[in-house]
């Protein structure tokens, strides 16, 4: 007789244990500590990216009360600044990016592909707890006046400018660029090869594809921001000349290296938002997904193509007509 076949009162219960790292409830104030469960984390992002959410937004109110007249009669010019510069900076590395691909990916992925966590859970919360000094550095940047020279810190201006905080700036942007290529790794490997056997690559959720293109994408372009970003510190604090034409550098190298992270930073927001709308709206229709696959290549498409189309950002930087052939965006 097999047990299945037994009566109820003789199948005895196999008691299961979770494992340390994921009891069955977490207390309130496990999530102020470097927790590796995978759930844990994502809120910890959720939470962490919308508190930052309100200071930019507040940062925004600020800009709009000063706008009202056209005196500067409630933020002073180098003040209004620095709010449009963190404003900025907030909004995009410290709410939608940690949101959309932390947050949800963390939480759902996981589960999504019916793995227990992800396959580094110490390096996940390394990854969240990394992006907490980028946002202090961020705030304690004012009590140096602010970085001032916009989200996007062009030379000479960024050297000119508030060379403390701006450095202050420089240093959280690369802080949470390392925060977003361990995550990508993270996430990558995950997919991968942490799948349960049964799933394969076309029966895998939209989502998971969303982020495994999102992290692909994060994990080749974010390296490039943070080497212009260090090049960039060394000019203001050490007197080299990367980005200072008189001294044999090149101002335009800055804008290149810029927005190849910038231009495909887009993708990082609205990736994984298109996942979860691929998700939700065919439960809500009740009817299956219309072009499956249309819509898991697509992904990988935007991920490949959004690397090649950074320069449409920079049609009055004399760029050579010769670059057209890199950037389909180019005349």
């Amino acid at each position: 007789m097999t047990q299945a076949e037994l009566p109820t009162s003789e199948v005895m219960a196999i008691p299961v244990t979770p494992p340390p790292h994921h009891p069955e409830k977490w207390k309130w104030y496990d999530y102020f500590t470097f927790n590796i469960d995978h759930k844990v984390i994502g809120i910890q992002y959720l939470v962490t990216s919308f508190i930052f959410y309100l200071i930019g937004g507040l940062m925004a109110l600020a800009m709009r009360a000063e706008l009202a007249t056209p005196a500067s009669d409630f933020l002073s010019p180098d003040l209004y600044n620095a709010f449009l510069t963190n404003h900025g900076t907030i909004m995009i590395f410290l709410w939608i990016v940690p949101a959309s691909i932390g947050g949800f990916g963390n939480f759902l992925v996981p589960l999504m592909i019916g793995a227990r966590d992800m396959a580094f859970p110490k390096l996940n919360a390394l990854a969240f707890w990394v992006t907490v000094p980028a946002g202090m550095l961020i705030m304690g940047s004012f009590f140096f006046g602010g970085a001032q020279s916009g989200w996007t810190s062009y030379p000479p201006l960024s050297v000119v400018t508030a060379n403390t905080a701006q450095s202050m700036w420089i240093l959280a942007i690369v802080l949470a660029g390392t925060s977003s290529i361990l995550g990508s790794l993270n996430f990558i490997v995950t997919i991968w090869k942490m799948r349960v056997p049964s799933m394969a690559w076309d029966q895998m959720p939209l989502f998971c594809w969303a982020m495994m293109a999102t992290s692909i994408l994060a994990l080749v372009s974010t390296p490039v921001l943070a080497a212009g970003l260090t090049l960039l510190l060394f000019d203001i604090n050490f007197g080299t000349s990367f980005f200072n034409p008189a001294n044999g550098g090149d101002v335009v190298m800055y804008q290149h290296l810029f927005w190849f992270y910038s231009h495909p930073a887009v993708y990082l927001m609205i990736l994984p938002i298109f996942g979860i709308m691929s998700e939700v709206i065919p439960v809500h229709a009740r009817k299956p997904i219309f072009g499956y696959k249309a819509i898991a290549y697509s992904s990988l498409a935007i991920c490949l193509v959004g690397l090649f189309v950074w320069v449409h950002h920079m049609f009055t930087s004399g760029t050579p007509p010769g670059c057209g052939s890199s950037s389909p965006s180019l005349p």
